[in-house]
């Protein structure tokens, strides 16, 4: 019989003084547990939904992120990734970052939503250099954007570079502006991404990132608009015929936590917590530059008709009117603070 193997005998009610003391041994050997061990059973959680493959930039900030906080932390704070739009679709997972049902999301333009501002990410011809949108970015230009999200229920703790823009399409070669002129493009859901794609010429289907392969196996638009890199990953170049390396718009993805979520680490924590973040930005950066050069040659191999001597002036002059013309979703201050940036 076990020490707490109780039976209907007369003296199962009554706990020995042999089974008292190993009971009390067992408690005190509790507390004599590691203290790895003992952090690990009170670990804190930080859940991260994005709704991108595990191939995207998105989740391959999340796996360094991950492992640089787990490590900085010892355990202390743990990260569990929910991708392919596990939690929803970017909408869904911002609502549920604001609420703090998810800790932390992945979000690009339907942060816009929520903080118009955040379009003038997505302005055409906005940086001259990746460089200069980095620097732009840690200095006071991304102290606004900071600012205007915590204002909205948004941490604003990652910048994720996924790459310049292409053009892919199954109609016809784009090589300059005016061949946009009678494509149907799918945009995200922002009013940024359907003014520029409409000042090109073209007309505008709002489909969400992860339901864009279907959108564009089934004809729903003839092509669309992401950075090379995201078009391999999510598998696009399988339904289209034509990619043009336009690089209108160098697309920056977020990462948010829900203010409380971050208010509730630590000290330590929290400084753990940035240093993984700042460490996640940079790991996605060099890793984007390398695939996007990869890119372009996996999709001649794939049977694309790929441009990559595109007239990009023609497309910088004709959507020009579209950054002097939404001052709200391209404030003129935030334009000044870009332009003024050293590349």
């Amino acid at each position: 019989m076990s020490a707490f193997d109780y039976t209907n005998s007369a003296s199962s009610n009554v706990l020995s003084r042999r089974q008292i003391l190993k009971l009390g041994g067992a408690i005190a050997g509790a507390s004599l547990l590691p203290a790895g061990l003992v952090r690990a059973q009170a670990a804190k959680r930080l859940r991260l939904a994005h709704p991108a493959p595990t191939e995207h930039g998105w989740h391959l900030w999340a796996l360094e992120f991950k492992s640089q906080m787990e490590t900085l932390t010892n355990g202390g704070v743990t990260v569990q990734i929910f991708p392919n739009a596990q939690l929803g679709g970017e909408r869904d997972i911002a609502q549920a970052v604001r609420r703090g049902s998810v800790e932390m999301g992945g979000i690009g333009v339907g942060l816009s939503g929520w903080v118009p501002e955040m379009s003038i990410t997505d302005a055409p011809f906005l940086w001259k250099t990746r460089q200069q949108a980095y620097n732009a970015f840690a200095g006071e230009f991304g102290d606004d954007l900071r600012k205007l999200s915590l204002d909205k229920g948004f941490k604003l703790v990652g910048w994720t570079d996924l790459g310049f823009r292409c053009m892919t399409n199954n109609v016809k070669p784009v090589l300059k502006a005016d061949d946009m002129q009678g494509l149907k493009m799918r945009v995200p859901n922002s009013r940024a991404y359907i003014a520029l794609i409409q000042a090109l010429g073209a007309s505008t289907v709002a489909v969400d990132l992860s339901e864009l392969y279907l959108a564009l196996r089934q004809g729903v638009a003839d092509g669309q608009d992401t950075p090379a890199p995201v078009v391999k990953s999510t598998k696009l170049y399988e339904v289209q015929k034509f990619v043009s390396k336009t690089d209108h718009v160098l697309t920056t993805a977020y990462i948010v936590i829900n203010p409380d979520a971050y208010a509730k680490l630590s000290d330590t924590e929290q400084a753990a917590f940035n240093k993984a973040s700042k460490a996640a930005d940079d790991h996605v950066r060099q890793l984007t530059v390398q695939q996007e050069s990869e890119s372009y040659t996996f999709f001649a191999a794939n049977g694309l008709q790929v441009a990559t001597d595109v007239d990009r002036e023609s497309f910088r002059a004709k959507t020009a009117s579209v950054l002097t013309g939404n001052p709200d979703l391209f404030p003129p201050k935030l334009i000044e603070l870009a332009n003024a940036t050293a590349s």
